[in-house]
C-alpha cells in the first residue's frame, strides 16, 4: 500500500530525492485508490465484529456472501503488487544513475515500520504496514535475481505458509487462535489482535512475497510506461482473470462441504488455500486490467480521477480509515454489532469523506501528512509541503 511514491528521482548532484508530482503515474494512483476502497470495505465488514450469523437477515446473508467473493483478499493482493512495482521503479531509477538504493530503501522501510507499529497498537486490528515493512527486505535481497528465480521464490512464498503451519502443528504447540471482536474494551481487544497477528508472522507474512515479486517483474518490463501498447494483453488478462477466478471459487465451494471436518489436515488445507489464492489473484487481475483499460479512454480518465487523488495519499487515507471508524464505533457502541449492511453503509460514509478531503487537500499540499512524515524519515530532512512552496538550495 504502501508505496505511495511511484518513483524516486535523483538530481544532478546524485542525491536521492522524492518524485515530483508531474512525474507520478496516474494508473498506479488510481489502482491504489481502488484497492484502498476494498481495504475499507473489508475492514468495516469483517474486522469490527458482528452479531451471530444465524441472526442475519436475508439481505445480510446475500451481502456477506457476495462481498466475500468480490472483496476479501483482492485489495491486499493489489497493494502487494503495487508495493513490489514501486520498488522496481525506484530501483531502476537509482541504477540508471549508478547509485545504490539500499540505504534510502532501508530508511523507507524503517519509517513504514514505525508508522505501522503506531497504527497497529493504537488503531487497527489487522495492520498491513508492519508486515510490508518486514517482508520488503526480501525485495532488496532479490533485486538482482533473474526472472526465473523470482518465479521460483514466488512459488515458495505461495506454498510456505501451509508447510510452516504444518511444521508448527508437529511441535505440539497450539497454533494461536484468531481473537473474536465481541464489544469488549477496544484497547484490550486490539492488543489481543496485535499479539495474534505478530505471533503468526513466521507462518503467514511471507504470503505477500509472490505479488511483491510479480510487481518487481512488471516494473522490470516497464509495463506501466506505455499501457496503451498492452491493450490487447490487458483484454486477455481481463477475460482470463475473471474466468479463472470464477472457476477456482466454484471448485472450492464444491470441495468445502466435503472437507470442512478435515480442513486442518495438510492436504485439504493446501488445496482449499491454493484455490482461494487463485481466485483472489484472478479477480484482482480482472479489476486491475479493467481500470487500466478504462484509463485509456477519455471519459474513463475523468471518472477515475477522484480515485487517483485518494491513491496519491494512500498511506494517509489508510490510517484515516481506522482513525474515523474506531472512535465512531466506541461512541456508538458498535463493536461486535456490525452487520454486513451496516458495514457497507459505514464504509461508504467514510469513503465519501476521504474522496472529498483528498481532492481538497491536494489542491493545497503536495502530499498527505502521513506521506510527508514518511518522506521526511526516508530522506532525513523535512520535505516541502505546500504546493506554493519553492525548493531552497538544500531541497534540490
Amino acid at each position: 500500500m504502501k508505496d505511495n511514491d511511484s518513483y524516486i528521482i535523483l538530481d544532478a548532484t546524485s542525491a536521492m530525492q522524492p518524485v515530483s508530482q508531474n512525474e507520478r503515474i496516474l494508473a498506479l494512483d488510481v489502482m491504489r485508490g481502488f484497492a484502498l476502497f476494498g481495504v475499507l470495505l473489508a475492514y468495516a465488514l469483517w474486522n469490527l465484529g458482528s452479531p451471530p450469523e444465524e441472526s442475519y437477515s436475508q439481505i445480510n446473508i446475500v451481502l456477506d456472501t457476495v462481498l466475500t467473493a468480490l472483496v476479501d483478499t483482492k485489495a491486499y493482493t493489489l497493494f502487494a503488487l503495487l508495493f513490489g512495482l514501486g520498488f522496481s521503479i525506484q530501483l531502476s531509477r537509482a541504477e540508471e544513475r549508478g547509485l545504490s538504493i539500499v540505504p534510502v530503501y532501508c530508511r523507507r522501510l524503517f519509517g513504514l515500520l514505525l508508522i505501522g507499529l503506531a497504527h497497529a497498537l493504537l488503531l487497527r486490528n489487522g495492520d498491513i504496514l508492519v508486515p510490508y515493512a518486514v517482508m520488503g527486505l526480501f525485495l532488496l535481497m532479490f533485486r538482482r535475481a533473474s526472472n526465473k528465480t523470482l518465479v521460483i521464490a514466488g512459488a515458495i512464498g505461495v506454498l510456505y505458509p501451509y508447510f510452516a503451519h504444518s511444521a508448527w502443528d508437529l511441535t505440539g504447540i497450539p497454533f494461536p487462535q484468531r481473537p473474536e471482536t465481541d464489544g469488549a474494551s477496544y484497547l484490550v481487544e486490539n492488543y489481543a489482535w496485535v499479539r495474534y497477528w505478530y505471533s503468526i508472522a513466521i507462518t503467514f507474512w511471507p504470503a505477500s512475497l509472490p505479488m511483491f515479486f510479480f510487481g518487481l517483474y512488471l516494473g522490470r518490463r516497464r509495463f506501466f510506461e506505455n499501457i496503451g501498447a498492452h491493450a490487447r494483453k490487458l483484454g486477455l488478462v481481463l477475460v482470463a482473470g475473471l474466468g479463472v477466478s470464477a472457476l477456482a471459487y466454484a471448485v472450492r465451494m464444491l470441495l468445502l462441504p466435503r472437507w470442512v471436518t478435515s480442513s486442518t489436515d495438510f492436504g485439504p488445507r493446501l488445496s482449499l488455500g491454493l484455490l482461494w489464492s487463485i481466485h483472489a489473484w484472478g479477480l484482482a487481475a480482472f479489476y486491475a486490467s479493467s481500470l487500466l483499460l478504462l484509463l485509456e479512454t477519455r471519459y474513463g480518465k475523468q471518472w477515475l480521477a477522484p480515485l487517483g487523488r485518494v491513491g496519491r495519499m494512500a498511506l494517509t487515507n489508510y490510517l484515516l480509515q481506522a482513525l474515523i471508524i474506531v472512535p465512531l464505533c466506541i461512541e456508538l457502541n458498535l463493536f461486535g454489532r456490525v452487520t454486513p449492511s451496516l458495514g457497507v453503509l459505514l464504509a461508504l460514509a467514510v469513503w465519501s469523506i476521504q474522496v472529498a478531503a483528498s481532492m481538497w487537500w491536494l489542491k493545497q499540499f503536495r502530499f498527505g501528512p502521513a506521506e510527508w512524515l514518511w518522506r521526511s524519515l526516508t530522506y532525513g530532512r523535512f520535505q516541502l509541503m505546500r504546493v506554493a512552496d519553492k525548493p531552497g538550495v538544500t531541497d534540490i
